[in-house]
């Protein structure tokens, strides 16, 4: 072997010096330019030298330094005071008795400091506290009104039909034909039936223009807008550090709706006029209530409560308030608030219908953590059916895909997330949950148009709350907001649940830590949870039946785009010769 020898010297090449040299030179002339065109923009970014203060020599070192001294105390005293009007405008105490609170503390701190040469004393050495302006208390008159007592209801539909004079069907502007139900509507036959279109503040103006008109032509209509205590709060929230009160009388509609009652309430001769509140899940039945009392009176769905979101239904029974009406006549009216519409399981019906049915109503009612399903592929399926695929495009910065293909759309989706598995395949289980994440939240806002109606023009009445909502223009420049227009739905033609038993809240509680236990032991994680949960929206006795079918099922399916084959390299061998060996020939241009 040859002898290597060791490197002695440490001196560099000539072409490590000049590589060297010319990246230096290549930095300057790359700082030089950025500096000239941050000149040119205005930007300065000179470090500031400190201050090397005044010299002890300088002949007026003693003024200068009274001026500063002077400064700051002038700019503290302005701080103190802006300090002051603050505090005196948020407890509504005068300027002038906090500044003399605060001389008070100065007399005593400058009497604790002239001590005239006493000893120490613990107690002089002791600060007061400083004195805190008390706050106005608001004085309540002394004969204001209690509060409205909720008692328990009817146990079952059936009797609360029975028991009502008007029908107060509450329907979702979203979609309002997918709220009602002709079983229902035949059932309550020779009653006067009032349709109010709920959470009109989710949906542009056209749309409930022409909801509005094409509900008129049939039903008694109104619009309405809860009050904004009673609004769905935001996923999530920060903490805020200062409660901020929320109005509990400034509903849209609510005077309509006196007035359509006290109407009915003229026809009848009674002492009360019985009004019944009827809907699916989660269309605001009880926030309805509150906001007509103005008072929190019954308990309302809230995404970011685990109790409210627990089981298929917050109103888990029927309950009566009694309200006098807003013109004091002593007239009083009996609402009843009753659960969401069950209805009864279909047989006889192809697995496609049936899943398309358990899509619909997931979607409509919008209950719990939807996005946490077992199996979320088929609501999303749903989903890109009804709506205008441009429109998902747009709200989601997708390519063009096909019109109502589920595959494409979640395969955009993925791509546009991010989400992709191991050797590329893409996660479509994960887009999708994305999709009814945002359905859920209110971050999908959708709107329907009624089939076949062209009228624009609003009508004379509520013009006032049409006035106060945001144009489809409007929405689709707002942020956060993904504006999606569906195909609208079909009036619920299954038979609803009369005769089924409401249970008490009571009982309702006890059987709750039961299912507890049980499901601790039978659930395999909090996806398949949240899916009993949807499925109880549909129909409580099926819903058994459709868990145990799912647990069979494999937790994700297989996406159906597959990575590329990755190309093998190619053997082959030229023909033998004869008495020769065999030569092996690889690659493409067959190089030995």
């Amino acid at each position: 072997m040859p002898q290597i020898r060791k490197k002695t010297s440490k001196r560099g090449t000539t072409h490590q010096r000049q590589k060297l040299k010319h990246k230096v030179s290549q930095g300057r002339k790359k700082a030089k330019k950025e500096a000239r065109k941050e000149q040119a923009a205005g930007k300065t970014n000179k470090k500031s030298k400190k201050d090397p203060g005044i010299p002890n020599n300088f002949p007026y070192k003693d003024q200068i330094l009274a001026e500063v001294a002077e400064s700051r105390r002038q700019a503290a005293e302005e701080k103190q005071r802006r300090k002051n009007e603050k505090r005196a405008a948020l407890t509504g105490v005068d300027v002038k008795d906090l500044e003399d609170s605060q001389k008070n503390t100065m007399d005593i701190d400058v009497d604790e400091n002239q001590n005239d040469g006493q000893g120490f004393d613990g107690v002089m050495s002791i600060r007061p506290a400083p004195l805190v302006p008390p706050k106005k208390k608001s004085v309540e008159p002394l004969n204001s009104e209690p509060i409205t007592p909720v008692t328990e209801g009817p146990h079952s539909l059936r009797e609360v039909l029975q028991k009502a004079d008007v029908l107060l069907h509450v329907v979702d502007a979203r979609d309002p034909v997918a709220g009602l139900s002709e079983a229902l509507f035949k059932e309550a036959t020779g009653k006067d039936i009032i349709l109010l279109v709920n959470k009109i503040d989710t949906v542009p103006r056209e749309s409930l223009v022409s909801w509005l008109s094409h509900l008129r032509l049939t039903y008694t209509t109104l619009p309405f807008r809860v009050a904004e205590a009673f609004l769905p709060s935001k996923p999530n929230p920060p903490p805020a550090s200062k409660k901020i009160p929320v109005k509990l009388d400034d509903a849209l509609g609510s005077d309509a709706v006196w007035q359509q009652l006290s109407k009915l309430k003229t026809k009848k001769s009674g002492e009360e006029l019985i009004v019944a509140l009827t809907g699916v899940t989660n269309s605001g039945k009880s926030a309805v209530i509150n906001s007509l009392a103005r008072e929190n009176l019954l308990p309302i769905y809230n995404l970011n409560s685990a109790i409210s979101a627990k089981g298929p239904c917050t109103t888990t029974s029927a309950s009566e308030l009694v309200l006098e009406f807003p013109d004091k006549n002593g007239a009083k009216v009996r609402l009843i608030d009753t659960p969401g519409l069950e209805y009864v399981r279909a047989e006889g019906v192809e697995e496609q219908e049936k899943e398309m049915a358990r899509a619909r109503d997931i979607l409509l009612r919008s209950r719990g953590r939807i996005d946490r399903l077992k199996d979320p592929l088929f609501a999303v399926a749903h989903i890109v059916s009804r709506a205008n695929t441009q429109d998902l495009m747009l709200a989601y910065s997708l390519p063009a895909f096909s019109k109502g293909d589920p595959n494409s759309f979640l395969a955009g989706m993925a791509r546009a997330s991010g989400l992709i598995k191991k050797r590329g395949v893409l996660d479509h289980a994960g887009a999708a949950r994305i999709v009814l994440r945002d359905w859920s939240i209110g971050k999908f806002v959708r709107y329907t148009m009624p089939l076949g109606s062209l009228a624009t023009s609003s009508s004379t009445n509520g013009e006032e709350i049409l006035a106060t909502l945001k144009s489809r223009k409007e929405l689709r420049k707002a942020e956060d907001v993904k504006l999606v227009q569906l195909q609208p739905g079909e009036a619920e033609k299954r038979e609803v649940l009369l005769d089924y038993v409401w249970v008490v809240d009571d009982e309702v509680s006890e059987n709750e830590v039961d299912d507890e236990d049980a499901g601790d032991e039978e659930a395999s994680g909090d996806e398949d949870g949240d899916e009993d949960e949807a499925d109880q929206g549909s129909d409580p006795e099926g819903s058994e039946e459709e868990v145990v079918d799912d647990d069979d099922e494999e937790e994700e399916e297989v996406p159906e785009l597959l990575p590329p084959s990755k190309r093998k390299r190619t053997v082959s061998f030229a023909v033998v010769p004869a008495g020769g060996k065999r030569q092996r020939r690889s690659g493409k241009n067959g190089r030995r």
